[in-house]
């Protein structure tokens, strides 16, 4: 395949994930926004080596292409500081809102972007994160020899390759690093990518795995192939592979590509939180305190589906660094990051501070800890770059830049999306530490309340022929199917699992919604949330799901309010018990398989990651529990079996003398001073407004 085929490949992933943001990837990706001269920095002409082949510890060869500084069409002997890329997305692909190879050359650096192994034009045979630590360490080690270099390399990507870099980062020993820039990474693929709270990441797993897949050497060698596997892209086909999930290893698409089969097999029969999901590249978690004690920055958003990784990599990488950490979380989903000018995300427009100028604050940072010793770029004076380091009164690598999201008055503008805005704010920490954990309790009567109320239970039955449908939410890889971002909590048509319907999720008999009463003041909510939930189910393993909303009250454009979706999370009951680093580090779940009896009560803590909102005098703040989220999350059939061996409860049923496939679960929450179930929020009284310091809510 061609390079111009490769990135055209890319491309149609792109459009596949995401046709909204589209047009901002191929703008970048056609054009070269950030070339020209900027006043009072030099720029240089641009040579690019195409593949040139970086020999591995193992023989293989993985493929480069150098974008050189150079005059007068030759490239300039240097030594020149070197930034390092490396991607599963086509080394001649740039993502919109990123810098392209000619941007790093024209300002005085080698830029080094690699294919990584099995994919583009490089050799080997693709096994996906495991490989990149000493795949990454190696082609560090050949950047540092090169005649080229000044020995000085900053590592940075996202998403993907944003593993590829931290895999690099975590190994404290790579030769010449001293900067990385680490943008919407995992750092546990068992609680970021594979699974989340013992539930198979079921849209992200299988939109993925088929793109890969159709990209990858397999397809690229026959386009039969290929024709099948951009067949199960499309909306509907991605969609019945959900349903069928889980795929066995003889079944199509996956059958026809050895490699991309190994991997997905691998990651759905690793249910347990075991060693392979330890391995550098998988996970990063036992990494953080040995790695690299260079400067970094983190770049995350509120809506994608990795936050947690990044706000781990901020605890882990700050705690063991005498060097400064930055993190900056936006209020976007997954690919906002990629969009410069969008200012909503999901079916919420949050105004026009919400995009972050990515390329300004890349450049600030390089021209500090990478190319400092030729001066200060003109870039670290760039509008966002003054406006958020200045926020504090001060330049700070060490600083928290967080956007909070915030409400308006409920009304729809031009484009239909709900109109809300938000505004960014300066920690030294996270979580923050003025924010109060502060207990909520359910109640009987569906309220949250300030005291536990007297004692008492909820139950519903959960179907798993039935579903709750996936509604918005963190997402990175949806395929057109679980729309990423902030929506709605009520069934509409761009919602594939809907269907038809245009119920609101909180009317279905396996929903609890419980809900304070209209807020008397403002009340701010920045920092990490969790649910402390005391169940009990009449299944040996169910799920139990919890969503925090932002509920708006009814307005002219939206009469039922408008429920947004703020954060939501899952444990799967018989793999509830957890590990975590430490306080400020979020659970990593399944460490053990431990069937319920069915009846005895368990606590059960739903880790709901972070968020900041402002939750506006008159909204209420609500917290939805059901048992399912599909397809976001495959529906738990209750039975107890390993994911990767059972029967899915959305094909027809298949018993045996031996087995039951599908089972009802009547799922029960407790509460009361005995069994105190409780959404727990992290309410900073400082920064509420309407001049109270007390929130107020009713209680039962």
């Amino acid at each position: 395949m061609s390079r111009k085929q490769w990135s055209i490949s890319a491309a149609v992933e792109i459009f596949i994930a995401a046709p909204v943001v589209l047009f901002a990837f191929l703008f970048t990706f056609l054009s070269t926004a950030l070339a020209g001269d900027d006043e009072g920095r030099t720029s240089y002409g641009v040579v690019v080596m195409h593949d040139v082949m970086v020999p591995m510890r193992d023989g293989v060869q993985l493929a480069a292409d150098l974008y050189m500084p150079a005059s007068n069409g030759a490239p300039l002997p240097g030594p020149w500081p070197a930034v390092l890329e490396r991607t599963p997305y086509g080394k001649s692909f740039f993502f919109g809102n990123t810098p392209s190879g000619a941007d790093y050359a024209q300002r005085g650096y080698v830029f080094v972007v690699q294919d990584v192994r099995g994919r583009g034009h490089s050799d080997g045979v693709f096994d996906a994160y495991a490989q990149e630590g000493p795949d990454g360490f190696d082609t560090m080690q050949w950047v540092h020899q090169q005649a080229w270099s000044n020995k000085k390399i900053g590592v940075t990507g996202s998403s993907y390759f944003a593993s590829t870099a931290q895999a690099i980062l975590v190994q404290n020993n790579a030769p010449g690093l001293v900067a990385a820039i680490i943008r919407e990474g995992s750092g546990n693929y068992h609680e970021d990518g594979a699974w989340h709270g013992g539930a198979f990441l079921l849209a992200h797993n299988i939109e993925y795995a088929v793109s890969s897949a159709f990209q990858g050497k397999e397809a690229t060698a026959d386009p039969n192939i290929a024709s099948l596997f951009l067949a199960d892209l499309a909306p509907a086909a991605a969609f019945q592979l959900m349903k069928q999930s889980p795929l066995p290893a003889s079944a199509p698409p996956f059958v026809f590509a050895a490699s991309y089969n190994a991997w997905y097999q691998k990651w759905q029969g690793h249910e347990l939180y075991d060693s392979y999901w330890k391995i550098n590249g998988n996970s990063f978690t036992d990494y953080y305190r040995r790695s690299a004690d260079v400067p970094i920055l983190l770049v995350s958003q509120w809506y994608d589906a990795f936050l947690g990784g990044m706000l781990d990599a901020y605890a882990g990488y700050s705690t063991a660094h005498h060097s400064p950490v930055k993190l900056l979380v936006g209020g976007g989903e997954h690919l906002n990051i990629y969009a410069p000018t969008q200012t909503f995300a999901g079916d919420v427009d949050f105004g026009p501070d919400l995009p972050i100028d990515i390329p300004s604050q890349m450049f600030s940072f390089w021209a500090r800890h990478l190319q400092g010793h030729r001066g200060q770029s003109v870039d670290d004076t760039s509008v966002q770059v003054s406006r958020l380091e200045g926020l504090n009164g001060q330049k700070d690598d060490t600083s928290v830049q967080v956007f909070r999201l915030e409400g308006l008055n409920g009304q729809k503008n031009a484009a239909g999306h709900l109109q809300a805005t938000g505004s960014w704010e300066t920690l030294p920490n996270w979580p923050p530490s003025d924010a109060r954990p502060t207990s909520f309790y359910l109640t009987r009567s569906l309220q949250l309340a300030s005291t536990p109320p007297a004692g008492g239970a909820l139950s519903f039955t959960y179907d798993p022929t039935n579903p709750v449908p996936s509604v918005g939410g963190n997402v990175s890889s949806g395929g057109g199917i679980v729309q990423p971002g902030p929506y709605d909590q009520r069934c509409s048509a761009v919602h594939l699992a809907c269907g038809t319907s245009t119920q609101p999720l909180s009317e279905r008999p396996d929903v609890l919604s419980f809900a304070t009463g209209p807020l008397a003041t403002d009340v701010d909510v920045t920092g990490m949330v969790s649910a402390d939930l005391w169940v009990s189910s009449s299944a040996v393993d169910t799920d139990f799901t919890a969503k925090l909303i932002d509920q708006y009250p009814p307005t002219a454009d939206y009469p039922n309010g408008y429920a947004m979706i703020l954060t939501d999370s899952v444990v799967r009951a018989r793999l509830r018990s957890f590990t975590r680093a430490g306080a400020n580090f979020r659970r990593l779940y399944a460490i053990a398989n431990e069937p319920l009896t069915p009846g005895a009560i368990y606590q059960v803590t739903i880790d709901l990651s972070s968020t900041s909102n402002l939750f506006k005098a008159g909204h209420k703040i609500r917290l939805d529990i059901s048992s399912s989220n599909f397809p976001l999350r495959d529906a738990n059939p209750n039975t107890g079996e390993p994911f990767a061996a059972r029967h899915s409860p959305l094909l027809a049923p298949v018993s045996t003398a031996a087995a039951v496939n599908t089972v009802y679960a009547v799922n029960t929450v407790h509460v009361g001073a005995r069994y105190p179930s409780a959404l727990v929020l992290p309410i900073r009284p400082g920064r509420r407004h309407g001049g109270e310091h007390e929130h107020e809510h009713e209680g039962e």
